[in-house]
């Protein structure tokens, strides 16, 4: 494996307050590495205090002020660090989301060049980065690491679904230029809709709200599918694709491609009696769309193996959420 055996390697950890970044953080202190884990405001414990309260914290974990916003702020968190995992995006739409995120992307990868170079930085992409469509707009036949989401289509995209699309979809085409350019290894990471509990309530209310969001706009998309993860499994995969010496280019991580319709049957069937923020009549006939197929082969033929299912991924979101009285 790319990691060294019998010496503590370290891993910066950028956007590392949120959802995901804290489940990054916990099971990388989990596996025995040192942690440089960045936060706009560290000192804030609304913001570090389920951080600084995870096993083996108190030994290997280190907080860091950090901004995409400020060039060079990421400086001191990456420098020694032998690996990064970049989560890091700028979710303010009423700003130039777009520029920042993308700009704020390359002020990351210049840091992991200095002073000494990293060994490999993960980056966080999407699946919105890789929606299947050739540029007549017809359909591919699978969903995979070949499919770029053209950017005619993006400009077609209102709103915040546009912005988000395409700050994800420049960052990517642009992080793998960059780290070839400079001799940085840079893998990414194609991200399904994440779901799962969280480690900090206010980043799970701000996901719960976005899921649900993103699970009407699918159904009103021509996909026909809601590509699901569980947040576990996100993080087992990048630290597999950060640890494995022939990681290289993009992985999709999705392990169970499904449609609205099969979410909404589940919830029926479980959870009767959650109310849920759309219906049937918010979903279009899905006879009339193509179900193109999304494939993790790449992945799963590099040796890794997803643990949830749909089933348990929506499961342990509503049991996090029941817990946390959002439900």
């Amino acid at each position: 494996m790319y990691k060294q055996e019998g010496k503590r390697e370290s891993v910066c950890v950028t956007g590392a307050a949120g959802f995901i970044g804290s489940c990054f953080v916990k099971n990388l202190l989990k596996r025995g590495y040192i942690v440089h884990a960045t936060l706009r405001d560290p000192e804030n414990p609304a913001k570090n205090s389920h951080l600084l309260s995870l096993p083996g914290a108190k030994e290997r974990l280190q907080l860091f002020k950090a901004d995409l916003l400020q060039h060079g702020s990421f400086d001191s968190a990456i420098k020694g660090c032998d690996f990064v995992i970049n989560l890091a995006t700028s979710l303010d739409f009423h700003g130039d989301a777009v520029n920042n995120t993308v700009d704020g992307t390359m002020d990351i990868l210049r840091s992991c060049k200095k002073p000494k170079p990293v060994k490999r930085v993960i980056h966080t992409s999407s699946l919105a980065a890789a929606y299947p469509l050739t540029e007549d707009g017809q359909f591919k036949e699978v969903l995979d690491e070949a499919c770029w989401t053209p950017l005619d289509y993006i400009k077609r995209k209102d709103g915040l679904s546009g912005m988000y699309t395409l700050s994800k979809t420049l960052a990517e085409q642009a992080a793998p230029q960059f780290g070839a350019e400079e001799e940085i290894e840079v893998v990414t990471v194609l991200v399904a809709i994440v779901g799962g509990p969280s480690l900090t309530p206010i980043a799970f209310q701000q996901w719960n709200r976005l899921l649900y969001e993103i699970m009407v706009l699918s159904s009103k998309s021509l996909l026909g599918s809601a590509p699901l993860v569980h947040v576990e499994d996100v993080c087992s995969a990048h630290i597999y694709l950060m640890e494995h010496p022939s990681a290289v280019g993009r992985y999709v991580c999705c392990s169970d491609p499904v449609t609205v319709a099969d979410i909404l049957n589940f919830f029926r069937k479980r959870y009767p009696e959650i109310p849920l923020a759309f219906g049937t009549e918010d979903v279009e006939d899905e006879s009339n769309k193509v179900f193109v197929p999304i494939s993790s082969k790449k992945l799963i033929d590099l040796g890794f193996s997803y643990k949830y299912d749909m089933e348990e991924m929506l499961s342990d979101t509503v049991a996090f959420a029941k817990q946390m009285k959002v439900l």
